[in-house]
């Protein structure tokens, strides 16, 4: 799965998680992706990838089924957003070519980029969908802001 087959799919799936309103191609970064909360501003990613370096599925092994985010009720945490992206490939991954998939805030040590997950497809794909930064509700994300996003928007 490369970055624009893994692009299309949040954009086809992402908008039926709860509490989501849109999700839309970010033209800022390659393959980039604007997610667009109902109740709270817009959380932006892009994804990169490598192809060959994923270690191979084991006899059976895919992506479990992820649990639903709190995507309402005013704030929302970014980690929630991060949360829905796992959320919309499990439900969308109905050929299993999603092997696993990682979160990098609830990783003992996160990256430096603080959200976002890396996904080890069937192919030996291993794609990086990584936050690039957060903005409130009617404000735009600002080019100072880039890789600093906020824990909530």
């Amino acid at each position: 799965m490369e970055p624009a087959a893994l692009q299309e799919l949040l954009i086809a799936h992402l908008p039926a998680v709860a509490g989501v309103e849109s999700v839309v191609a970010w033209p800022a970064r390659p393959y980039g992706l604007q997610v667009t909360l109902k109740e709270a501003g817009s959380v932006y990613w892009m994804i990169s990838g490598a192809s060959g370096v994923a270690p191979a599925a084991a006899e059976g092994e895919r992506m479990a089924p992820q649990p639903q985010p709190e995507l309402g009720g005013g704030k929302v945490a970014t980690a929630q957003v991060e949360q829905a992206l796992l959320t919309a490939l499990a439900a969308a991954d109905t050929d299993g070519q999603i092997v696993r998939a990682d979160r990098y805030s609830t990783r003992p040590t996160p990256p430096t980029v603080g959200y976002g997950i890396t996904v080890d497809a069937s192919d030996t794909w291993r794609l990086f969908v990584a936050c690039v930064g957060t903005a409130r509700r009617g404000e735009e994300l600002r080019a100072s802001r880039h890789f600093q996003p906020d824990s909530d928007v």
